[in-house]
């Protein structure tokens, strides 16, 4: 397990000062060796280690080497869940109901792009971003301290580290948009990015105390959804109540507003799909405490 391993590595630090302390250098040697074994088995410490070694060789103008640790800075890469994103996503945002995203990354830079989207932010829009960087730009001015601060990974109860399969959720800095209805007055604010398992994250839009769980959706909830979110963009008129769907002779009007009433029976066809398995736990966190990570 990854968190044991940095772990044995945190214990054997504080054994190594304690070393260097007493002045002793066998000791000191044999944890030194330690240390590096462990830190070989880490991905994470690796990748940043690899590119730091790749950029150096760049200013050097070693090329082999630079690709050589570029190559192992990507395998070490593939490893880790923070890099393992890519595409579509399903989550909660509040009163706007279920939406998809699109998650991508340019670099090290995680995007998540709105699939569907809604009044504030719509489709084609980003939600939230993330840089994922080992070597960020450092920040400057008043809030400099506290933006270079790594954050600290979340510690689950023994409950919730059972029912997740992991003790701890890594968590990233990140930026989360938010706007006013028509896309207006548009802004970023603080975000984290929190990764749970293998299946599931959630990104915390952190002013507003507001946090979306994701999970990936099946192939047919996925088309049902971009089947809606067009078909809505379309939909005009007021509501009616059918007896009898109309025909095709039927001005274009009278069949945008049918199927505007097909969709709000969609809606709740979506809701039912997604009751009762392990995602809509995530999405209704304040019904079991494991579910929920503030």
């Amino acid at each position: 397990d990854l968190w044991d391993l940095r772990g044995q590595i945190e214990i054997l630090s504080k054994k190594l000062i304690k070393a260097i302390n007493n002045d002793s250098q066998e000791k000191e040697q044999s944890i030194r060796e330690r240390i590096r074994e462990l830190e070989s088995q880490d991905p994470e410490f690796v990748y940043k280690m690899e590119l730091q070694k790749m950029r150096k060789a760049q200013v050097e103008e070693r090329l082999d080497d630079a690709r050589e640790h570029s190559n192992r800075a990507m395998d070490a890469r593939s490893q880790l869940p923070q890099f393992n994103l890519d595409g579509l996503w399903v989550g909660k945002y509040g009163k706007h109901g279920y939406e998809i995203i699109n998650v991508t990354y340019t670099g090290d830079t995680l995007i998540a792009y709105k699939v569907t989207g809604d009044k504030n932010v719509p489709r084609g829009e980003i939600s939230f971003q993330v840089n994922l960087d080992p070597f960020p730009p450092q920040a400057v001015g008043s809030a400099a301290g506290i933006l270079d601060q790594k954050l600290q990974p979340i510690t689950l109860t023994d409950k919730a580290a059972k029912k997740w399969g992991t003790a701890q959720l890594p968590r990233y800095r990140g930026l989360g948009q938010v706007a006013e209805p028509g896309f207006t007055n548009s802004q970023w604010m603080d975000g984290q990015l929190i990764i749970i398992g293998e299946e599931y994250f959630s990104f915390a839009w952190v002013p507003i105390e507001q946090q979306i769980f994701f999970g990936r959706p099946s192939p047919e909830l996925a088309l049902k959804m971009l089947r809606e979110s067009t078909l809505a963009s379309s939909a005009i008129g007021v509501k009616r109540v059918w007896d009898s769907p109309p025909s095709m002779d039927d001005d274009v009007t009278v069949l945008k507003q049918y199927v505007s009433s097909c969709l709000e029976k969609t809606s709740e066809s979506v809701e039912e799909d997604l009751q009762g398995d392990a995602f809509s736990c995530i999405w209704h966190g304040m019904d079991t405490e494991e579910c929920y990570f503030e």
